[in-house]
């Protein structure tokens, strides 16, 4: 998330402010006191603020110049000694600090590619959905067309059923016609070519049986090959979700550890420094 710009004036006015109630300014402190800015900003201008506070030196009062001399050698070794202690404690504190922005800026960099990724993710989980739902239509055609193709087939065979029923009361028709008179030859005769004629359609009727079981055959095929197709695409859609869903968890497991070490009180870690001997 974009930070608001600070001034080097802002940050000074809100540690003078936490310096007057007592407390020691901090980058939390001074954030907190602003509601605003980055911790690095923050860090660069309390630091120059430290550096101006331990760079102003106390005003001696006005005494005899003998007193005065001693106080003021006496200030200016415990200045001398204060300062190197600060500036001991203000190195270490700077250290500290440079490590924390630098782990910040690195957190900021694997939030971002998570982002990225992420987006990526959703993305390819997207396409995978929209995959899923075009094999669902092309199974739901299939079986539709697989349904309409055993009901032909059914057709056929009853067609078929009907067609051996006919030749069979063909068959019983030319045995009584065997049995009848010489006169009867040439009716014999159409009944035979009546009976060749219904063979012949048997075939055909039977041909178109076994293009219809084909068929049937073929569509279970396709429907099986799309059915193993839309499980595998199904299990890739899974396992992208759980790895999107582990991103995320991962994401965060970072941002709360990256706020657990922002909330850490810094003050603790800088021993007060000591007041000026008077």
């Amino acid at each position: 998330m974009k930070q608001t710009s600070i001034t080097y004036e802002q940050v000074a006015a809100a540690a003078d402010a936490l310096a007057e109630e007592g407390k020691q300014p901090s980058i939390r402190s001074v954030r907190e006191r602003l509601n605003s800015g980055s911790h690095n900003a923050i860090n660069k201008f309390l630091n120059a603020w430290q550096e101006a506070r331990t760079a102003v030196a106390p005003t001696a009062p006005e005494l005899p110049q003998a007193i005065v001399s001693a106080i003021a050698a006496e200030l200016n070794r415990a200045i001398v000694a204060a300062r190197s202690e600060v500036e001991g404690q203000l190195g270490q504190a700077r250290e500290e600090a440079a490590a924390l922005a630098a782990a910040g800026e690195m957190l900021e960099a694997k939030r971002d590619g998570l982002a990225k990724q992420n987006a990526i993710l959703t993305s390819e989980r997207d396409m995978l959905a929209g995959k899923v739902a075009q094999l669902t239509n092309s199974l739901a055609e299939t079986h539709g067309r697989i349904e309409r193709e055993q009901q032909a087939t059914e057709a056929a065979r009853i067609e078929l059923a009907t067609a051996r029923v006919r030749v069979e009361q063909q068959e019983k028709a030319e045995t009584a016609l065997a049995a009848t008179n010489e006169k009867l030859c040439a009716a014999l005769d159409h009944e035979k070519q009546a009976h060749a004629a219904a063979v012949q359609q048997v075939a055909v009727l039977t041909a178109k049986l076994e293009a219809s079981i084909d068929n049937a055959t073929q569509a279970e095929a396709r429907s099986e090959k799309a059915l193993k197709l839309y499980e595998k695409l199904r299990e890739q859609a899974a396992k992208q979700a759980r790895q999107l869903e582990g991103l995320k968890q991962q994401q965060g497991d970072k941002k709360a550890s990256s706020k657990a070490e922002g909330e850490k009180p810094t003050a603790s870690r800088l021993p007060k420094s000591k007041a000026p001997r008077t």
